[in-house]
């Protein structure tokens, strides 16, 4: 992973560390994010066309950051509107 890359990473998901492994036989790596005490909070296999690809790769740090906003409960307003739109999530306000 080049370096432009590994700054994007870092930034994207701070104030968790980001942490990358060797490339593996297949050409993919281990993204892992970790906490302020070093546990791992979130890890996901980036395969070499996803690294080879800046549309796939993009769209990986974005699905990451998606998966990370729902698993804390922050569901972003425009994804939350979109599940409203489709009835996939019901209004408790009455009205």
């Amino acid at each position: 992973m080049d370096n432009t890359n590994r700054q994007l990473v870092e930034r994207l998901f701070a104030p968790l560390r980001a942490t990358f492994s060797p490339p593996r036989p297949d050409g993919s790596i281990i993204l892992s994010l970790l906490d302020k005490a070093d546990a791992t909070a979130y890890s996901r296999v980036l395969s070499a066309s996803q690294l080879n690809d800046p549309q796939a790769f993009a769209q990986s740090l974005e699905d990451i950051r998606l998966e990370l906003a729902v698993r804390s409960g922050n569901i972003p307003a425009e994804m939350r509107k979109a599940l409203k739109e489709q009835d996939s999530v019901l209004s408790y306000h009455n009205a």
